[in-house]
């Protein structure tokens, strides 16, 4: 599905912004990646999800957080305070008079949550997918992750995560990943580490503010990120309109894995009927 370039889209911050525009608009989504990757990897990965929602009437907007894509900074290594906070602007960046749609995967599904409990209004839905959200921290936890974040910010965190085997089962799709230099390739970093548990504690402070139509998805094979831990989102969550889907044997990038059009109808049938 062919698409025309990304617009630069000026966010008045210091993320890189792109904007992909329908021809007859019914809504505006913020669509929000996650770590290592860059947003126009949605245009022909992910099923082609951005071309496909232009197709449907989604003006798309997107954000690469610092360290990632066309956004200055250590590969690999951002802030979830300050993501947050550029997420938040941006959203003020987009026109109004459209309905808003939030998406975001893995870590930007943890960022776009921050995003909703910290300002709920103006959001018509919302797509919660395969999120880096974590349990309510530990005391320990927060020290030892404030600890090796002072010692060394840039450097690997010092727990196991498995590599990007476990991003599909698609092998083909995988030589593609691992041949993409615009990806950092690398494992998570102490500064993302330790703002993870930080956002994901304010997440749940501040959940019962979270009163928009929200569609969570995760894969029960997922090895990035629990899928565990979105059941628990989704059963916190307040709202009356909200729907959890459990994808069998899904590894995390649901939309390259195999059941790839089963995710993408499921969605596009929630997208649909709530704008």
């Amino acid at each position: 599905m062919a698409l025309a370039k990304a617009k630069s889209w000026d966010t008045s911050t210091a993320a890189a912004g792109f904007l992909w525009d329908s021809p007859n608009p019914k809504a505006n989504l913020m669509l929000q990646h996650g770590l290592g990757e860059y947003s126009e990897r949605y245009v022909w990965q992910y099923n082609q999800l951005i071309p496909k929602l232009v197709a449907r009437g989604f003006n798309v907007y997107a954000i690469d957080l610092p360290g990632h894509g066309e956004s200055a900074g250590v590969r690999g290594l951002v802030d979830l305070n300050e993501a947050l906070m550029l997420h938040l602007s941006a959203r003020e960046a987009i026109d109004p008079r459209l309905p808003l749609v939030l998406m975001g995967h893995s870590l930007g599904g943890l960022v776009t949550a921050a995003s909703v409990v910290s300002n709920p209004s103006g959001i018509a839905a919302a797509v919660i997918s395969s999120s880096a959200m974590q349990q309510p921290s530990k005391r320990w936890e927060r020290l030892l992750s404030k600890l090796v974040t002072s010692i060394n910010p840039e450097g690997d965190m010092p727990l196991p995560r498995p590599g990007e085997e476990c991003l599909t089962r698609d092998l083909e799709l995988l030589k593609l990943i691992a041949a993409d230099d615009k990806m950092y390739h690398g494992k998570a970093r102490n500064l993302v580490a330790k703002t993870v548990l930080e956002i994901s504690d304010m997440v749940w402070d501040r959940i019962d503010q979270w009163n928009v139509p929200t569609l969570v998805i995760h894969g029960d094979k997922d090895l990035s990120t629990n899928h565990q831990n979105s059941i628990r989102l989704y059963n916190k969550i307040p709202a009356v309109d909200k729907t959890l889907r459990i994808y069998e044997g899904g590894y995390h990038e649901l939309l390259n894995d195999l059941d790839k059009a089963l995710v993408e109808r499921e969605l596009f049938e929630w997208l649909q009927s709530r704008i």
